[in-house]
């Protein structure tokens, strides 16, 4: 719960991710990320140690529309896969797909929250995020990025739902 605990461990998770050679994709959205952020930065590593790297840029977070149009441009200059989210959609999740290889299987982390990957917003605004490897959570969060960064249609989700589709 922010800003009662640390915002501290999601930053440390994806700066651990971008350098650690077993991971090979890294997906997030971003909605409001601030300026001089340590997310873009880690996301921006992750792809310099050839990973694979997604991300979701809204460019309608009202007030920030120019800082996520440079972040963007940066992202994509980088080689990221920048998407923009759905035609018509306003795309408000948070969250972020860490996939790692363990034993010969790949592995999923997920963190989902309420709050923007925002330093500073984290500190003044009540948001709440887990962070889970939970199997049928990591499923439909893939599932869901597959729909957020290509043309597919998300399929049946488990555990979540996902507005205006299965949450009104």
């Amino acid at each position: 719960y922010h800003p009662y605990d640390s915002f501290a461990p999601v930053v440390d998770f994806i700066r651990a991710a971008a350098s650690d050679p077993k991971v090979l994709t890294i997906k997030q959205t971003l909605y409001r990320v601030g300026p001089n952020s340590p997310i873009v930065e880690a996301l921006l590593e992750a792809r310099d140690n050839d990973k694979q790297v997604a991300v979701l840029v809204e460019l309608k977070a009202r007030f920030d529309e120019a800082r996520n149009v440079s972040w963007a441009k940066e992202l994509e200059y980088a080689g990221v896969h920048v998407t923009y989210g759905l035609v018509g959609l306003k795309t408000h999740a948070k969250c972020i797909l860490v996939v790692r290889s363990e034993s010969g299987s790949l592995r999923r982390y997920v963190h989902i929250g309420t709050g923007n990957y925002n330093l500073k917003t984290a500190r003044l605004y009540t948001d709440y995020g887990l962070l889970t490897s939970d199997r049928d959570l990591g499923d439909d969060v893939r599932k869901v990025f597959m729909q957020l960064t290509s043309l597919g249609k998300v399929g049946k989700l488990s555990k979540l739902l996902q507005s205006p589709f299965t949450l009104h």
